[in-house]
């Protein structure tokens, strides 16, 4: 097949909505080798995926120091990523950076954004996650009897963040919750993000703030109970809202 280099360096839930480009390139005669954030490869969330060549860890501008410290620190970084992508693509058939200009495209859902910046047409907009048979078996200890799964705080975007356990007592059956937020007994307690995936599947309810597991869900065809949303990220919703049975926006419901 041909080669394909793709400069991404953004959170796991665009990872998911990349996914559609991925298979787009892999149907055209392209793998795909990512450059990405080491968290994507640490999550093992492509592990499995197909259309994957291979993932080239990058810096992340937003969690380097100098990131933190300045605006300049971030253009820097993202200059070195885009300098080193450069140096790299010369050997490749095909290449493309989405650095999410999202103030140019405003309006436009993030999926569209990427295809626009990475230059695709896509005719199938499908988003996949590719979750092995040795994720299936370790999330059978975790699941017993009918439970909530719950992700509604989030480590790096606390603008995000609901308490919904009233919300939950009020509005789902009385169950067990297994809750993979930020600080919550199951964060980060798997080595495989597609475990934690297995178990938002298999949960009889959804309760989820805006992250990597709203496109996961929306991936594995599961409807999501109570979705919500710290602030006004509308080009960031699920791009089948069908399966978002109420939608929670800056404190207010909106659906």
């Amino acid at each position: 097949m041909k080669k394909a280099l793709i400069l991404y360096w953004h959170g796991l839930g665009d990872i998911i909505l990349l996914t559609a480009h991925l298979r787009h390139l892999y149907k055209k005669g392209y793998k795909t080798d990512l450059m990405c954030l080491p968290e994507t490869r640490k999550s093992r969330l492509l592990e499995h995926c197909p259309y994957i060549g291979k993932l080239i860890d990058v810096d992340n501008p937003w969690r380097s120091e100098a990131g933190l410290r300045s605006a300049l620190g971030f253009k820097n970084k993202t200059a070195l990523n885009i300098r080193r992508f450069g140096d790299l693509c010369k050997s490749y058939d095909w290449s493309g950076v989405s650095p999410h200009h999202m103030a140019k495209y405003k309006g436009h859902h993030k999926m569209d954004v990427t295809s626009a910046e990475l230059k695709l047409s896509l005719s199938d907009k499908r988003t996949e996650i590719f979750i092995p048979e040795s994720a299936e078996q370790k999330a059978q200890k975790y699941m017993g009897d009918d439970y909530i799964f719950v992700h509604t705080t989030t480590e790096f975007h606390a603008y995000h963040n609901w308490n919904a356990t009233k919300w939950i007592e009020e509005n789902l059956p009385t169950l067990r919750t297994i809750n993979t937020g930020y600080g919550a007994e199951f964060f980060m307690a798997f080595d495989d993000i597609n475990i934690a995936f297995v178990l938002a599947r298999e949960a009889k309810h959804r309760a989820l703030s805006s992250s990597v597991f709203v496109y996961a869900c929306i991936a594995m065809g599961c409807e999501i109970d109570a979705l919500n949303y710290g602030r006004s990220d509308r080009h960031m919703w699920p791009m089948d809202m069908s399966k978002v049975l109420r939608l929670r926006e800056m404190g207010k419901w909106i659906r």
